[in-house]
Formats: structure tokens, C-alpha cells, sequence
């Protein structure tokens, strides 16, 4: 099964919304999920933007999308109080988003050609490190980070409009 990862189009936007839509839908029905919401988050303006601003990447396999993922050096403002291993100021290091991986893909090692790309673009870029954090609510993805390289750098309460103010577990990867 091959797969290749390449940045979103703006024609790509109506598959990319099916997508977060489709595994929103299925997330909700597990117990641990990232609480994503369709019509919520991701939602249409966060997805234009990022493929506008060329931050969106796709899995795809047989021309289908499997994963997709935003990385760009946006953080929320509550990553100033992560516990983390590097010294890097805003700008200094790249931020993993929306990272997600359709069911049918699932346990296809996508998940992990996803995270190499985003650690491949923050590297090219300059960043000190790339840093992510995980809804308390998705605690089950950490490993698929550590396996990965990242370490856990601690928890915040951090708002985000979709959720509110939540625990969010903060990972970094030194590059």
C-alpha cells in the first residue's frame, strides 16, 4: 500500500471537510476521542485558512484520504507555560495540528509517516523543536508520539473555542 503525503489544494477543501466530518463522526463513538465535533472543529474557516496559508498535508492511498494534518508555528498562547526541553520562544519551533487518520487506515503506519513529515517541514524551517498537545480526552494517542520521539512535557488548561478551557498534555520533539 503506498502512500504520499503532499500539501492541500483549495480544490481539496470539499474532501478535506468529508474527511474531518467522516472521522469526527466515527471518533465520537469511542471513548477516547479528541472532541472533535462536525460543524465545530474543524471547521470551514480553520480548514480554508490552513489550505490556504499552505499548512495542510494529506495522506493519501490510492488517490483516497487517509490522514491529514496541519504544521505551522501557530501555538495557543498557553504554551508559555509548558515544561519544556528546549528554550524556544513562539516562531521557534513548529506545531502539529488536526492530526488525524482515517479509521479504514488505521494501525497502517500513516499516523507515523504523517508525524516523520512534520518533523521533516520543522527541520527544513529552522525550528528548535515541534511541539503538540493532546485533549485530556485523547490521552490514547500519546504513545503513537512517544513511539515517535516526543517526550511529555506536562499539562496546562488551555482554551480553545471548540472546548473550552480543558487539561491538555503538552509533547515536544528536539530536533
Amino acid at each position: 500500500m503506498e502512500t504520499t503525503i503532499r500539501r492541500a489544494e483549495g480544490s481539496d477543501y470539499e474532501a478535506v471537510q468529508a474527511f474531518y466530518d467522516c472521522l469526527a463522526d466515527d471518533l465520537e463513538k469511542e471513548p477516547y476521542h479528541p472532541c472533535w465535533h462536525k460543524g465545530v472543529y474543524p471547521d470551514e474557516a480553520y480548514l480554508r485558512g490552513a489550505i490556504g496559508a499552505g499548512e495542510l498535508w494529506l495522506a493519501e492511498v490510492q488517490g483516497q484520504t487517509a490522514a491529514s494534518m496541519v504544521v505551522n508555528a501557530h501555538a495557543n498562547e498557553g504554551y508559555l507555560q509548558g515544561k519544556w526541553n528546549v528554550d524556544a520562544r513562539p516562531g521557534e519551533y513548529g506545531v502539529i495540528h488536526t492530526l488525524g487518520v482515517g479509521t479504514a487506515y488505521r494501525r497502517r503506519g500513516i499516523g507515523k509517516l504523517m508525524i516523520q513529515h512534520a518533523l521533516e517541514l520543522s527541520a527544513a524551517a529552522g525550528y528548535k523543536a515541534v511541539r503538540l498537545d493532546l485533549i485530556d480526552h485523547n490521552l490514547p494517542a500519546a504513545p503513537v508520539y512517544t513511539k515517535a520521539g516526543f517526550r511529555a512535557c506536562g499539562s496546562v488548561r488551555l482554551f480553545y473555542d471548540a472546548v473550552g478551557w480543558r487539561t491538555f498534555y503538552l509533547f515536544e520533539y528536539v530536533l
